[in-house]
């Protein structure tokens, strides 16, 4: 099994398309592999990942080069080629973190999560925990008339 994805950033490591090779062929969808595209966005704020199975194309956001992230990216690609192998092996019927998916992951080893808490996400997203209160500002002409009223 010597056949590589179609499109492969730079940017990632030769280590992740190994990890991907092996995915593909505990997955048995190997001949999913030389068609699979993957690219990093700057303008993917929302979400980690996303998969689109008729382009079989995976993007990723590109806060996951960080080093401090290199696990976390590992996961999100498992993931999202989860989705494409999940839609390969039964079809674009299934719900998209149905059971057919969850199963891969979990043979892949990982946890079968759609979404990561902001608290367990390294520090490099630069994401806010605790919510700020706003403080309401009021015209000086108000103060004044709640000064008069009493």
């Amino acid at each position: 099994m010597n056949s590589n994805p179609r499109v492969w950033p730079p940017e990632l490591s030769s280590t992740l398309q190994d990890d991907l090779r092996k995915w593909c062929f505990l997955w048995q969808v190997s001949e999913l592999l030389p068609e699979i595209s993957v690219s990093i966005s700057r303008r993917m704020t929302s979400s980690l990942g996303r998969a689109s199975y008729r382009r079989k194309h995976v993007g990723l956001q590109h806060t996951l080069l960080d080093p401090s992230a290199a696990e976390l990216l590992r996961e999100v690609l498992c993931h999202e080629v989860a989705h494409l192998a999940a839609y390969e092996l039964h079809g674009t019927t299934i719900r998209p973190h149905g059971r057919e998916w969850r199963a891969l992951l979990i043979a892949a080893g990982y946890p079968a999560r759609a979404t990561i808490e902001a608290a367990t996400l390294p520090t490099c997203f630069g994401v806010r925990t605790t919510r700020r209160r706003r403080r309401v500002r009021h015209s000086p002409w108000k103060a004044i008339a709640r000064w008069i009223r009493g």
